[in-house]
């Protein structure tokens, strides 16, 4: 019988890994600004083109400007935190879903989360947590 299980993949902080998280940071940092220009180009021409009636729009425009530009602080603040992180640390680079084997005489517990560490890509061990 195949169950699912969650599992975590944690990865440790190297140079590689450490410039890759920063440039992915500022890729979607990058991305956001284009988007807060570009509410801010549609703002400005929906009051152009609506004279009247155009506070709704503005209130809308400036909850996704709100949105973005914290979504930017957190990230900036993420590519902080990712620059002070010391080499060889240990993070959790994200929680998925594995497929388990079981059958008759199996030993599994229900809490147990399989800890996958990987180092530049590659799996560097694995661990089962009881």
């Amino acid at each position: 019988m195949q169950i699912t299980q969650k599992t975590i993949v944690k990865e440790i902080m190297t140079n590689s890994s450490k410039s890759r998280l920063k440039e992915s940071l500022n890729g979607k940092i990058t991305r956001a600004e284009k988007e807060c220009d570009q509410l801010i180009f549609q703002q400005k021409k929906l009051e152009k083109q609506f004279e009247q009636n155009t506070d709704a729009v503005k209130q809308k425009i400036q909850q996704e400007l709100n949105k973005r530009r914290q979504f930017i602080r957190s990230s900036q603040a993420q590519v902080k935190s990712i620059e002070e992180t010391p080499m060889g640390t240990e993070y959790t680079l994200m929680e998925t879903d594995t497929l388990v084997d079981l059958h008759e005489g199996s030993i599994w517990h229900p809490d147990q989360k399989p800890i996958i560490v990987l180092e530049d890509g590659m799996v560097k061990e694995i661990r089962q947590r009881w």
